[in-house]
């Protein structure tokens, strides 16, 4: 696996998919759908994420291959498209590629934690910027001593008798 692959953003809406147990390894030690994909050195929520937006009957075909792709034979399946079906009716609901490539939100989606995060901490300080603009703003109604240091200013005014 490469390391911007193992760093996927990618939520935990796969993990059904992912953790579903397929067999047992040499060891006798559960053998999952992320461990597969792993020794097959594929980034396995990428490799889910693409598997959801292919139609089902092409997403099973394409996990069946997977399967059957194993270099240890004691660990592919007996029936590996039948498994795949299985597999393939744990992911979550797919989506369009071409909307999800245009950036389009999906229904249900979930916010990351830290860009939570950032807005929280943004719209805290937006208010306290205003909340200092408002008590700093100078005032519309003059006071008491504006207008008397006004008439003390102002030139005097001769009346006409």
């Amino acid at each position: 696996m490469n390391a911007s692959a193992s760093n996927s953003r990618l939520g935990s809406e796969f993990d059904a998919f992912l953790f579903a147990p397929i067999g047992e390894d040499r060891n006798g030690l559960p053998l999952s759908i992320v461990s597969l994909l792993a020794r097959m050195d594929l980034d396995p929520w990428q490799e889910a994420a693409r598997l959801a937006t292919l139609p089902m009957e092409a997403a099973a075909q394409k996990l069946a291959s997977l399967l059957t792709a194993l270099p240890v034979p004691s660990l592919k399946p007996a029936d590996p498209a039948t498994m795949a079906t299985r597999l393939i009716a744990l992911l979550p609901r797919r989506t369009d590629p071409a909307a999800r490539a245009l950036g389009m939100p999906r229904v249900g989606a979930t916010v990351h934690p830290r860009v939570l995060m950032d807005t929280i901490l943004f719209s805290i300080w937006l208010i306290w910027l205003l909340g200092i603009l408002a008590l700093t703003a100078p005032r519309e109604a003059p006071t008491h001593a504006d207008t008397q240091m006004a008439a003390a200013q102002a030139p005097p005014t001769t009346s006409a008798k």
